[in-house]
């Protein structure tokens, strides 16, 4: 994919994230069934970095003591991740920080025991932006220490499949972009576009090999039928 292409697509994700903030945050429920698998191996005390945090809901869950660091490329997602923080009196930390950059700001400096990508990499353009993103977590993880990836598996779900839309909506055509690709649609408090990457089992699986790291878990969860999302549990 072509990198006018790729800040393209960053570009139409943040803006829809950056209208649709509070009727995004409010449209999530408190947890899901899989993030809870997961979250119980975390640790209290455990050093978490939080990559693409959205609303903050993940800092919330974890066991006592754990130092949580979240960045997103929202303004307006932070601005509702910190005031839910400071509600409940936690200490987590937020910065404003565009994955697709060159560096990553120096609040992210690892080293980390577990990093958090949930419903972030099915939003990243192109297969090398997203492998870059998974290694430089890697980069960023202690001894001992695990990546879980969660990514939405829309097509899955009917409801989901009719939102989707041709990409000469936004005058792009289906080569400008990668297979498994789609431009999905909102309609809560207001309508707009956002992209999405079906990002499956064989996927993950090369992400992983291509990273270095081991995969340790992986498995389906959430939704009515418990299948809307693929957790994968990484570690070095």
């Amino acid at each position: 994919m072509q990198d006018e292409i790729i800040r393209l697509l960053g570009d139409l994700n943040r803006e829809f994230y950056d209208t649709f903030a509070g009727a995004f945050a409010n449209s999530r429920g408190a947890t899901e069934p899989g993030l809870e698998r997961v979250l119980a191996q975390v640790r209290p005390g455990a050093r978490v970095l939080d990559l693409g945090c959205g609303h903050g809901r993940v800092g919330l869950l974890l066991p006592p003591g754990c130092a949580y660091v979240g960045l997103d490329f929202s303004g307006e997602m932070l601005a509702l991740a910190r005031k839910r923080a400071e509600a409940v009196g936690s200490a987590a930390r937020f910065c404003q920080a565009d994955l697709l950059s060159a560096e990553w700001p120096a609040l992210a400096a690892g080293p980390y025991d577990w990093i958090i990508l949930r419903a972030v990499l099915h939003h990243i353009p192109g297969y090398r932006t997203r492998l870059d993103i998974v290694r430089r977590a890697a980069a960023l993880l202690a001894p001992g220490g695990k990546i879980m990836l969660a990514n939405w598996q829309f097509l899955s779900v009917e409801r989901l499949r009719r939102r989707l839309h041709p990409w000469s909506e936004i005058d792009l055509s289906p080569e400008d972009v990668e297979s498994g690709d789609y431009l999905m649609d909102w309609r809560r408090e207001g309508y707009g576009f956002r992209y999405v990457h079906l990002l499956d089992e064989a996927e993950t699986r090369r992400l992983a090999s291509a990273a270095g790291l081991r995969l340790d878990e992986l498995f389906r969860a959430d939704g009515r039928e418990n299948n809307l999302t693929l957790y994968a549990i990484m570690s070095k």
